[in-house]
């Protein structure tokens, strides 16, 4: 019956269905520029026994279901649901009366429309008082095509309302399916490919820096672990995120200008104890 639909509810239902095919290109396109981005086959260079591993099997697992189950639920929009007269009967019962609608604001919306636009019903109470007449009309009754007409224009009417409501509500299960499905292959990406070990920040424990002339230099998270630092000038230095466990501070010219001297105390003899840059690493 819904072949003969007016050109208004037919452009309707095809510009939603549009809708939902710009979502199946955009969501594809999503998957192949993220799986681009990170071979799958990074995970074969990992170690099963590190946490990467398997935050890469979860984060790739996860990312290509969440995006072929949004892909499944945009599917389910393109895919006509076949009206009868006796859904929209149903559809009409089901929605309850108009002033206490039964069910949630989701449940029966095709008969919820209906109930609250009865111009549509072309003078009659309800559908199944349309259904009633036509099974007791002779086709060849006066007005029967006029009646067979109003059943095609709300059938018609019926489809196009059931798809805009299942678009409406597929709309943010889409939208999540496609933000798990970045988080996971974002996820992947991370831990299948780590830093290289060169790109690491240098090490200098236990090196010793006696007299080293460091002015204006960046040690920016440098592991100076039990560094030796006697005479060494950091003037100007960054030392941002350094680690600056058991360095030994002597004579030391501290980011700051001050010397580390003055914070410790001096001996008779002129020996300084307890001297420190600490509280003076910022220029």
């Amino acid at each position: 019956m819904a072949d003969d639909a007016p050109d208004g509810l037919a452009e309707s239902r095809e510009l939603v269905r549009g809708a939902a095919k710009w979502f199946v290109a955009g969501l594809g396109a999503i998957g192949v520029v993220l799986v681009a981005g990170s071979q799958l086959s990074s995970i074969g260079s990992l170690s099963v026994h590190t946490a990467r591993f398997y935050v890469a099997l979860a984060g790739v697992a996860l990312g290509l279901l969440a995006i072929l189950w949004a892909m499944w639920r945009v599917v389910d929009v393109l895919s006509p649901r076949q009206w009868a007269f006796e859904d929209l009967v149903a559809e009409w019962d089901a929605a309850g009366d108009r002033a206490a609608p039964r069910g949630r604001p989701d449940q029966a919306p095709v008969g919820r429309y209906f109930r609250a636009h009865e111009l549509f019903l072309g003078g009659f109470e309800s559908p199944r008082a349309i259904q009633e007449l036509w099974e007791v009309s002779p086709p060849d009754r006066a007005g029967f095509d006029d009646l067979v007409d109003l059943m095609d224009d709300l059938l018609d009417k019926a489809a196009t309302i059931d798809l805009q409501h299942r678009f409406r509500r597929l709309r943010l299960q889409i939208a999540m399916g496609v933000l798990l499905g970045a988080a996971g292959i974002l996820g992947f990406a991370w831990a299948a490919n780590p830093g290289s070990p060169d790109d690491a920040p240098p090490s200098l424990r236990n090196a010793s820096l006696v007299g080293v002339d460091f002015h204006g230099a960046s040690l920016r998270s440098v592991d100076l672990t039990g560094a030796d630092l006697t005479g060494a000038d950091l003037a100007d230095t960054d030392l941002a995120g350094a680690v600056l466990t058991d360095v030994t501070w002597a004579d030391t010219t501290c980011p700051d200008g001050t010397n580390s001297d003055a914070r410790g105390t001096r001996a008779p003899d002129g020996s300084v104890t307890g001297g420190t840059c600490l509280g003076h690493l910022v220029p």
